[in-house]
């Protein structure tokens, strides 16, 4: 109790006033798995002095953090399930009726100040104080990425240069801008929706690995979003799956959550470089699968609830958009001043070093920016209050 009293000044603020404390266990695991993918990548990749021990002994453990790259997807999926929530509770349960407007207001009121904001902070820092980019190279990428553009305007191979992360950032808000109509249509057939969205879900998971565009977009991963739509659909309906719970039963929570997380990292098709589209279908189709019984078991469960529901667990995984927006910069800004000279003969140990010197790091500068700038965002009457507090001098001039 005490700890989550300590904690409570940076739980999120939610539009709803509900609170799922495993959503943001789920988050947590999402931004730790992606800032092992950056920092490993960062280290292996620049790290290069004279060593006793050689890097590729090491190299199990690279090819393992670049697994990391599937938190992304993870935020998919969280980010399909919490924005269901609320349309599902109104269609299932005739709950509060959805204004389009607010939804939307919301999103902008919500998101873009530390969006935006960071992106500045970035540039600035950038082409002003640290001047390894230039103005001219940076503003082209600055002014794409402000409007969630970059992935549509250049193609795969060229990341947004200012903030390298955003492009998925930008994949999300394509999915904000359908999500409204694509809840209407899900529950206009409400007896047949959920095959019809487990059939929708395979189906376009399998043609992204045929037909792939030469840019980054909401249909290459649109299925990780639909399976949160169903997740939610089950959340909110309280109905359970039978074959699943008896699995749980059998070989308790903690095993079935393992096995199921690993079978996700296995059968992961990133880093797959064979070109038969028949093995890609194959094993993206059993790692939705293991997906939906990762997130029932999280969700639905009481057995990892104690990890997911945990204060310190769930405050670092409620500042996950500050965290990603920032992680990756941290890194190799502070990062290329730790790597100039090894702290010991061993790689390892500078390994172990940086490692937790950047994390620290990545952790301390994101909570300053997520208590400043992003916390406050989440007040949904934020915009009005700050009115207020601004005009208060010409309203009382005006007196």
């Amino acid at each position: 109790m005490m700890q989550l009293m300590e904690l409570s000044f940076l739980r999120r603020i939610t539009s709803s006033g509900k609170y799922i404390s495993v959503v943001d266990g789920l988050r947590f695991l999402a931004i730790a798995m992606v800032i092992i993918y950056h920092l490993d990548g960062f280290i292996f990749r620049e790290l290069n002095h004279s060593y006793i021990d050689s890097k590729t002994a090491y190299s199990w453990w690279h090819a393992l953090c670049l697994r990391g790259y599937f938190g992304v997807e993870l935020f998919f999926v969280i980010s399909g399930f919490i924005l269901a929530l609320p349309f599902t509770e109104y269609y299932l349960n005739q709950g509060s009726k959805i204004s389009i407007r607010n939804y939307f207001v919301r999103r902008l009121t919500r998101l873009e100040p530390p969006y935006i904001i960071s992106l500045i902070i970035i540039f600035w820092v950038y082409v002003f104080v640290i001047q390894t980019k230039s103005y001219d190279d940076l503003a082209p990428s600055f002014l794409s990425s402000l409007f969630y553009a970059h992935t549509l305007i250049y193609d795969r191979s060229i990341l947004p240069l200012v903030s390298t992360v955003t492009w998925s950032l930008e994949i999300e808000v394509q999915f904000y801008i359908l999500a409204p109509l694509l809840f209407y249509l899900y529950y206009k057939k409400i007896n047949d929706r959920r095959i019809n969205l487990i059939f929708l879900t395979l189906f376009i998971s399998n043609c992204s690995k045929i037909l792939k565009p030469d840019f980054y977009s909401l249909y290459e991963y649109f299925h990780f979003f639909l399976l949160g739509i169903l997740l939610a659909d089950y959340y909110i309906s309280k109905e359970r799956i039978k074959i699943i719970d008896r699995w749980i039963q059998m070989s308790g929570s903690f095993l079935v959550g393992f096995i199921s997380f690993v079978m996700i990292i296995l059968t992961d098709i990133t880093y797959i470089e064979s070109k038969v589209g028949i093995l890609k279908m194959g094993l993206s189709t059993v790692q939705l699968m293991f997906l939906f019984i990762f997130f029932y078991n999280v969700l639905f469960r009481a057995g990892p609830v104690r990890f997911y529901s945990n204060a310190i667990v769930t405050s670092i995984g409620g500042m996950c958009y500050s965290i990603y927006l920032f992680h990756n910069e941290i890194i190799n800004g502070i990062g290329f001043y730790l790597i100039k000279h090894p702290f010991s003969s061993y790689f390892i140990m500078d390994y172990g070093l940086i490692s937790i010197i950047l994390s620290v790091s990545i952790l301390i500068l994101s909570t300053i920016f997520y208590i400043l700038v992003e916390r406050p965002c989440m007040n949904k009457n934020w915009p009005m209050q700050f009115w207020i507090k601004l005009s208060a001098p010409f309203v009382k001039l005006r007196r």
